[in-house]
């Protein structure tokens, strides 16, 4: 856990205690809160390393995986288990933050999946992917986690945001961001398609090396 000291070259960040409100803030885990309290500044990159213990995805999600590339691979694209995973967060313009996963699966060369998170113009959060594509987020705490969850997924022309059909999207998102004690966290994420069922799994514990 870093010190006081060691944290006074972060800056502090109100969106999720405001997304939350003071009550929910106040029940996640204190590391937790320490860590989505805090972002790094320009030129700054929070860094974290662990290793997924699964990554899976059905093939359904497969072949939507491999079709998304062409918009920045927003999706792993592979499956593995026991995947050693970088996680790093830089700022980007507007505010918004950049989360950068990179796979090591076995055989194959890294590969990267970005996403940037943003505050909505109506008090909300978005999750944005390349090609104008992005979705909605509900965050709320449970049980002293942090979690997200799709409302929406939509095609961004302009300021038009064009729903896309669920039968399109890879289904309802849920992240679980939750304290495992001793300085590390854990990271799940799933998806489940209305019709074909889950799509996309993960389950990962890291530990910071640069940054909270």
């Amino acid at each position: 856990m870093k010190t006081a000291t060691d944290l006074r070259q972060f800056q502090t960040d109100p969106l999720y205690r405001t997304l939350l409100g003071e009550a929910a803030w106040r029940r996640l885990a204190p590391a937790v809160r320490l860590r989505f309290g805090l972002k790094p500044g320009p030129g700054e990159t929070f860094r974290y390393e662990g290793v997924m213990a699964e990554v899976r995805c059905s093939r359904a999600g497969w072949l939507l995986a491999q079709l998304c590339r062409v918009i920045g691979t927003p999706l792993a694209p592979y499956r593995g288990r026991d995947v050693p995973t970088i996680v790093e967060v830089v700022p980007e313009r507007g505010g918004g933050l950049l989360w950068r996963r990179v796979y090591s699966f076995a055989g194959r060369g890294p590969v990267t999946v970005s996403s940037v998170k943003r505050p909505d113009g109506d008090g909300g959060l978005l999750e944005a992917v390349g090609g104008g594509f992005a979705m909605e987020l509900e965050v709320f705490e449970r049980d002293g986690r942090l979690h997200f969850m799709s409302r929406r997924y939509f095609w961004q022309l302009g300021p038009l945001r064009l729903p896309l059909p669920a039968a399109l999207a890879p289904g309802l998102l849920h992240v679980v961001h939750g304290d495992e004690g001793d300085g590390r966290f854990r990271f799940t994420l799933s998806t489940v398609h209305p019709w074909l069922g889950e799509t996309f799994y993960q389950d990962g514990v890291f530990r910071a090396v640069r940054g909270i």
